[in-house]
């Protein structure tokens, strides 16, 4: 399996080292330069997949581990994504499979997509998916998600890889001047247009043109933009020529679009055309469970490898609630590198409000404790059958508590 392995990535182009047991992987990761670990589970000797993956993450807490099980170790896999596992494979596996998990990794690495939870595994994968698609793209999430970030990863997974990526932001472009930006002018069309000029959607030809915040242009334009989508050609400004478009186009938006669609701010047949596949990024409160992986990020990416965070520090930034999502957390951990004098981000060094950051850890331990009764309920009612009754007296609460509680928690 090794040896099969080995030579299928290289062949697939991977730069691989390969080792026969996982105490040798150890003395490996303790060198570091990995961008990603593939393991069995089960090795040969005292140490295994999982040993793997704890000293990875205490060496290199942002490379991606991917484990590979039989069927009968699924559950332990599982037990290894709580850990901080990327994903896990399935023996006997399709080679195909495992190159493209591969490659997605490696792209939302490079991309500076970073984290673990389960929220953004399933926005990647559903972007994976996406991405082979010849659909319109609706990227959705607040700012500072990383919208943009993600809308590369996919035009680096799809067919048109090989084209341009051209991204153009809605919001900052005048209304008046939008339309020759997407579509270019002729000569003449307007005072100063003293030659022809290509426009956005021209140089996206064979790749990807990516429409930020997509819910700020006008009405006039919107309509332009839905006959693009729909019959694959436009004009430039003061120009008669057709000129058709193969480009990829993926839209964006901080907004709520179908709230804006039913106030009539945006068209409806736009919202559809654009929206034939959407992908939401959730914001960082509700991925608290990311934040050390981003931590480390910035500050490696950064030129910060020496510095450390402590614990206490670490509790700070996972209870506040960060309403400029990555964006913010990168400010404030680099400034707090910089501000440092002995290499240490504490607590007292985050410039952040106390009081929000206590307003999160309430929130937090408030979605925590919501989880666990929701488990303590399920469990209750698989070990008696879905018998209500029974499962109360199991929980010690009264029937009509939990017929409650099952309305609340929408079990």
């Amino acid at each position: 399996m090794r040896n099969m392995l080995t030579t299928a990535l290289q062949e697939d182009g991977w730069d691989v080292t390969a080792v026969s047991s996982g105490t040798e992987a150890l003395k490996k990761i303790e060198g570091g330069g990995f961008d990603i670990l593939l393991s069995d589970i089960c090795l040969p000797g005292n140490t295994g997949g999982m040993d793997i993956l704890r000293k990875s993450r205490e060496f290199s807490h942002w490379t991606p581990v991917i484990l590979m099980t039989a069927f009968g170790t699924v559950n332990l896999a599982v037990e290894a994504m709580k850990e901080g596992a990327r994903d896990f494979i399935t023996k006997p596996f399709d080679l195909d499979e495992l190159l493209s998990l591969l490659r997605r990794f490696v792209h939302s690495s490079g991309t500076d997509i970073i984290g673990s939870s389960s929220s953004l595994l399933y926005t990647l994968r559903r972007a994976s998916k996406g991405s082979e698609t010849d659909l319109n793209i609706l990227v959705l999430g607040e700012s500072g998600t990383g919208k943009e970030l993600l809308a590369r990863m996919i035009h680096r997974e799809s067919r048109c890889s090989d084209g341009p990526f051209v991204p153009v932001n809605c919001a900052a472009i005048p209304a008046d001047l939008m339309e020759s930006e997407l579509f270019g002018a002729e000569k003449g069309a307007y005072t100063g247009a003293d030659r022809k000029r290509a426009g956005r959607f021209e140089h996206a030809q064979g790749g990807t043109i990516f429409l930020d915040e997509v819910g700020d242009l006008n009405t006039s334009l919107q309509g332009k933009l839905l006959r693009v989508l729909q019959e694959r050609e436009y004009t430039r400004v003061g120009g008669a020529e057709i000129l058709h478009t193969n480009a990829r186009v993926i839209s964006a938006s901080n907004r709520e679009l179908k709230e804006e669609t039913e106030a009539g701010r945006f068209r409806k047949d736009l919202y559809f055309r654009i929206g034939e596949f959407p992908v939401t990024l959730s914001p960082l409160r509700e991925r608290v469970e990311d934040i050390p992986d981003l931590v480390m990020h910035f500050l490696r990416q950064s030129g910060h490898r020496e510095v450390i965070v402590t614990e206490d520090a670490m509790i700070k930034l996972k209870g506040y609630r960060w309403p400029g999502n990555i964006r913010q957390l990168r400010s404030i951990v680099l400034r707090a590198a910089a501000l440092t004098d002995d290499r240490i981000i504490d607590a007292a060094i985050l410039e952040i409000d106390d009081a929000a950051s206590a307003e999160g850890l309430l929130e937090e331990s408030a979605r925590a404790a919501k989880l666990r009764e929701t488990e303590m309920i399920r469990r209750a009612l698989k070990e008696t059958g879905g018998n209500r009754k029974k499962a109360a007296l199991i929980l010690k609460v009264s029937y009509r508590t939990l017929l409650s509680r099952l309305k609340e928690l929408d079990i």
